[in-house]
């Protein structure tokens, strides 16, 4: 029989426990005290970028969720990356019908090298309508128009533009980033843990983050400052898989602070099948390893607060965490059998009996609890109160996806593969 010393294995998963309950208290404080953002009356221009590729399915109800705006200083623009179906036709029939709306077709000689490459050609037509001084801009600069990145299965609530606009009053701040919820939750079990995890990381772990600057940039329902992207080059958005993270990342390397909008939401679609969901959280893994080239420099710029540096370090470096879990169960499955006897002295200090199995309870299921509870208080539709300790069972079933696709992600950096196709839609409708 094995005998096996797991307090360096536990006393790394506390830690990563730990963290998460600092986030949730700090959350739960700052909901108490803390300073809502101020409207000053600033309002910015803001560029709502669509890249679209293949999109027929979904892009007619992006467009119009972003025509029902409650924010007139606004101009949609969909960047049709060489599409084979019908997304150009739709897109210039909204185009032809509403002035605010503005179709750029990517040609198949650039099209088709990744999101990256879509924003930064978006980004090269806002600056020349900025140096040629379009009269929809009414004079404003770089620093005063914002790119709002949707994507062609997103779909915005009404007052999304106006929510987030005050927080640029601010002249640091060079991101913002609002809440993802799914829209086609109600499909299958597999979408409502999808939802689940999205509502509760928006609304627990991002909020929480939002007063170290530190808030993670999404690929859908992000706004950049432009003058902020012209710190970072003529080219802002690289070919990482998480193109996204990387932006924010680069981001708060140049002094900019990101934050977080809690009072707007983006609805998206969830993959409904589990070769999809694998195949997504993958490439999200394998980016998520790419942005770790962040670390030493991030922790060089000493413009960059030393809280904030913190915070995203132990946000990349959480990554593992989900492999550290894994190994735990299976060292706590060998033992079950009888195949191995476990030993921690993690816990030694505390007296035995009900105080040490309250401090194992809350390190055990604390973070799920929490994202649960989250989502209960932010869901559209909460779960049915007697069926949340079978949904709490699924969901940490659920988890477990991210250790068969990190795993395929290290498959794929040791193999040094780094292409990936588009994650496929289903048809859309308009989201609630």
């Amino acid at each position: 029989m094995w005998h096996i010393e797991l307090t360096w294995l536990n006393g790394l998963v506390a830690t990563v426990v730990v963290y998460y309950m600092f986030l949730f208290v700090h959350l739960v404080l700052r909901r108490m005290f803390g300073p809502n953002v101020r409207d000053t009356g600033y309002r910015p221009f803001v560029f709502v970028v669509v890249p679209a590729h293949n999109e027929e399915d979904v892009i007619a109800h992006t467009i119009e969720s972003l025509l029902r705006q409650e924010y007139p200083h606004r101009t949609v623009l969909i960047m049709n990356d060489g599409s084979q179906d019908a997304t150009s036709r739709i897109a210039h029939e909204y185009a032809d019908a509403h002035s605010e709306v503005l179709v750029v077709d990517r040609g198949a000689d650039v099209a088709g090298r990744g999101k990256g490459a879509v924003l930064n050609h978006a980004c090269e037509v806002i600056l020349d309508m900025v140096a040629q001084r379009h009269p929809i801009l009414e004079g404003r600069g770089p620093e005063d128009v914002l790119i709002c990145i949707v994507d062609a299965d997103g779909q915005l609530e009404a007052q999304t533009l106006s929510a987030v606009s005050p927080y640029f009053a601010e002249p640091d701040v060079g991101g913002v980033q609002i809440g993802v919820r799914i829209a086609n939750a109600n499909t299958n079990i597999l979408t409502l843990m999808q939802d689940i995890e999205f509502v509760g990381f928006s609304a627990f772990v991002q909020e929480a983050r939002d007063a170290f600057g530190s808030v993670g940039l999404g690929g859908n329902g992000q706004f950049t400052r432009l003058s902020a992207l012209l710190s970072l080059g003529h080219a802002p958005w690289t070919e990482c898989l998480t193109e996204d993270l990387d932006l924010g990342l680069s981001l708060v390397g140049e002094g900019w602070r990101i934050r977080f909008c809690p009072r707007a939401y983006v609805a998206q679609q969830a993959v409904t099948g589990l070769k999809a969901l694998f195949r997504q959280r993958t490439r999200w893994i394998q980016g998520h390893y790419q942005c770790w080239r962040h670390l030493p420099v991030l922790n060089r710029r000493h413009r960059v607060p030393l809280r904030t540096r913190i915070d995203l370090s132990l946000y990349l470096v959480l990554v593992v965490f989900v492999v550290l879990v894994t190994i735990g169960m299976f060292f706590s499955i060998l033992s079950f059998v009888g195949l191995a006897t476990l030993h921690s002295s993690l816990l030694v200090w505390l007296p035995p009996g009900v105080v040490r199995n309250l401090v194992t309870l809350v390190l055990s299921f604390g973070p799920l609890w929490v994202f649960l509870l989250t989502y209960q208080m932010r869901a559209q539709v909460p779960l049915p109160a007697r069926w949340l300790p079978a949904y709490s069972i699924i969901f940490a079933c659920y988890t477990y996806c991210w250790f068969v696709a990190t795993v395929w992600a290290w498959t794929r950096m040791a193999l040094r593969r780094g292409s990936w196709s588009k994650t496929r839609r289903v048809k859309s409708e308009a989201a609630v």
